[in-house]
């Protein structure tokens, strides 16, 4: 637009100057802006407001727009001491200023102010809280309840008549009878386990075990466990643990194991396969492998429908001979009573010499008591004189006669005698000691159970 500063300045050509042709590009171009420019905004400096609208004129010329509330200030009537405030949107009245209230306003800062008012912060007036804060942000209304949704965040709910009728209970007794809820019943019981339960802190792959009563935690479930844990059936958990069944077990177990094995059993009743070693007689039908294996070698039973088992009760077995000869002659499966080998034990002490010092020994003694006896004597008959034998005379005969046979009697003799340094041997015969020892003849021992598989 051709001007300058805002005024305008005719282009060269486009004013008339007598007997000279005017331009008509230049002056066309002319005309066509002062046409553009008649029907835009004038700018300031040609006089105008540079804006369309009356609002845009005021913010070119910075005046102030019209207002209702600086209206209703223009109308004020003040005087001293006089302060306006609203009465209502954009409307303006007048109320005396106290000096109390200037002592207020000319204070240079709350803390000023605090104390032109006696107010201390935590004593006269609450301290500042965001959580009262955010409460006093709070829109409000008929049946509303405030409630936090996060730390010292507060929020408005509406509070409904049931919230109202349970709110206004005065026990759990009460409020349980107004949710309809009997303990027990419509509600789980309080239990220690659930409660317990309820305390876990659980993820991904965990489950629970008790650790105690009605005390549980949490363990890692492997993907393996999940693998088993899955399963339908018994068989398809022994195909995950690539494991055999009970029956599998006793079918192998029987197969390695032939019937008639007899074994010894730390427990006093028999394992599965097998039965007490006890002698009693059993089913030929129910037990045929053993009777096909050990028939009625330790008894035919009743003779038709059982056999009889071998009886181990309180046996030592030995092995079978089987023609080596050092057991002879013994038959399969017998019996054997307990012996012990004939023997002597023979005490043979050696002589023993012993010696002395000089010493004595005293004697004593009788003789034999038998002594009788009787002497002959001699005689020639010279007569007799008195029963006296009278030698007087010769002539006589001549004879013998015995004394009578009394005269039984003794010598008793004693004495010491003494000698020096000698020995004495003693020499004790050969004998046999004493017997000695229990009921029978055995080794230590431990009882197990003998057993016979079947």
């Amino acid at each position: 637009m051709p001007r300058t500063g805002g005024v305008y300045s005719p282009p060269a050509g486009t004013k008339g100057v007598s007997n000279t042709t005017i331009q008509s590009v230049p002056y066309n171009a002319f005309v066509d802006d002062l046409t553009a420019d008649a029907n835009a905004a004038r700018p300031i400096t040609a006089g105008g407001t540079g804006a369309t609208t009356a609002s845009g004129a005021r913010t070119a010329i910075g005046a102030q727009a019209a207002s209702a509330a600086l209206t209703s200030i223009a109308a004020l009537t003040t005087s001293a001491d006089k302060l306006p405030y609203t009465t209502a949107s954009d409307t303006y009245a007048v109320t005396t200023l106290t000096a109390f209230g200037r002592s207020l306003i000319d204070d240079a800062d709350a803390t000023a102010a605090r104390t032109t008012l006696g107010l201390t912060i935590g004593t006269n007036v609450q301290a500042y809280d965001a959580g009262l804060a955010s409460i006093a942000g709070l829109t409000t209304a008929a049946d509303r309840m405030i409630y936090t949704t996060a730390a010292d965040t507060y929020a408005v709910a509406t509070l409904t008549a049931f919230g109202r009728s349970l709110l206004d209970d005065a026990d759990a007794t009460a409020a349980r009878t107004t949710l309809g809820l009997t303990i027990g019943t419509n509600v789980q019981a309080y239990d220690a386990g659930l409660a317990s339960i309820a305390g876990l802190t659980t993820a991904a792959d965990r489950m629970i075990y008790t650790t105690a009563a009605d005390t549980y935690a949490v363990a890692t479930l492997t993907s393996f466990a999940r693998t088993l844990l899955d399963d339908t059936s018994n068989t398809a958990a022994r195909t995950t643990l690539d494991v055999y069944s009970k029956a599998e077990v006793n079918s192998l177990a029987s197969s390695s194991v032939p019937a008639g094995t007899v074994i010894f059993y730390a427990k006093s009743t028999a394992p599965s396969g097998y039965l007490k070693a006890n002698g009693a007689a059993v089913s030929r039908t129910t037990y045929a492998d053993l009777f096909a294996a050990i028939g009625t070698t330790f008894g035919a039973g009743d003779g038709s429908t059982t056999f009889t088992l071998p009886d181990l009760r309180g046996e030592f077995v030995r092995g079978w001979d089987d023609a080596r000869g050092a057991d002879s002659g013994r038959v399969f499966g017998s019996a054997q009573a307990d012996e012990v080998q004939s023997h002597l034990h023979t005490v043979n002490p050696p002589s023993t010499a012993t010696s002395s010092d000089t010493h004595s020994h005293t004697y004593s003694g009788s003789t034999n008591t038998t002594g009788a006896h009787v002497h002959s004597v001699p005689y020639q008959d010279r007569g007799f004189s008195g029963g006296t034998i009278n030698n007087a005379e010769s002539g006589g005969a001549t004879g013998t006669f015995n004394t009578g046979s009394s005269g039984d009697h003794a010598h008793t003799y004693s004495g010491t005698t003494s000698s020096d340094t000698h020995s004495h041997t003693v020499d004790i015969a050969q004998f046999n000691s004493g017997s000695t020892g229990g009921t029978e003849t055995r080794p230590r021992n431990v009882a197990l159970l003998a057993c016979i598989k079947f």
